[in-house]
């Protein structure tokens, strides 16, 4: 508790007959300066530990412009800004492909149609296996990974026109179409395929 001018005078104001005693007014002054003095220390190490701190900030900021200015943006490709646009030949699944299935037209009797799947891999193509659709009209494509992007080639000596589809196997939904015609005996799908099991 902090005493005021008034009250110090108060206690040291000579009393009649009594001697004074200023030794508990000495004791609190003392104690008073140490706990300014223990203030003044917490105030000047907190000011410091700011002032690191302002420093550490500020440091961090020009490493980051530093970053911002060195930094290349990636190489445009035309699959790296979304899947290429389908053709007749050519039918692309923009959604990912569970257990992907192929089906052929029933309604019209056709030929064989031979199906060899491939995975994209950054040096190339890696073979994952061959599969045949024949009049039963559906048959399931391999896949040796998840979250792959394949490519199923598929050829035929069909001289009719027909449809080939891709469907996801999980929901049935169709996830790609290529319409094949008498001048036009192979073609390809482009997916993202994962396994269900």
């Amino acid at each position: 508790m902090l005493m005021t001018p008034l009250a110090l005078l108060v206690l040291l104001a000579p009393q009649e007959g009594r001697p004074v005693d200023l030794t508990p007014v000495m004791a609190e002054l003392r104690g008073l300066r140490q706990q300014v003095t223990l203030l003044e220390q917490a105030v000047r190490q907190r000011d410091a530990a700011l002032g690191d701190v302002r420093t550490q900030m500020q440091a961090l900021g020009s490493e980051l412009a530093e970053v911002k200015e060195r930094s290349v943006p990636p190489p445009s490709s035309a699959f790296m800004g979304g899947p290429p646009l389908a053709s007749d030949a050519v039918g692309v699944a923009k959604a990912v492909v569970f257990a992907p299935r192929l089906e052929g037209d029933n309604v019209r009797r056709r030929d064989l149609v031979k199906v060899r799947v491939r995975r994209v891999e950054p040096g190339g193509f890696r073979p994952v296996g061959e599969v045949e659709l024949g009049q039963e009209g559906t048959v399931d494509l391999p896949l040796d990974q998840n979250g792959a992007l394949y490519v199923a080639d598929w050829s035929t000596g069909d001289g009719q026109t027909f449809t080939l589809v891709l469907r996801d196997g999980a929901s049935l939904q169709e996830a790609a179409t290529v319409k094949v015609r008498p001048e036009q005996a192979e073609g390809h799908f482009l997916f993202v395929g994962y396994r269900l099991r």
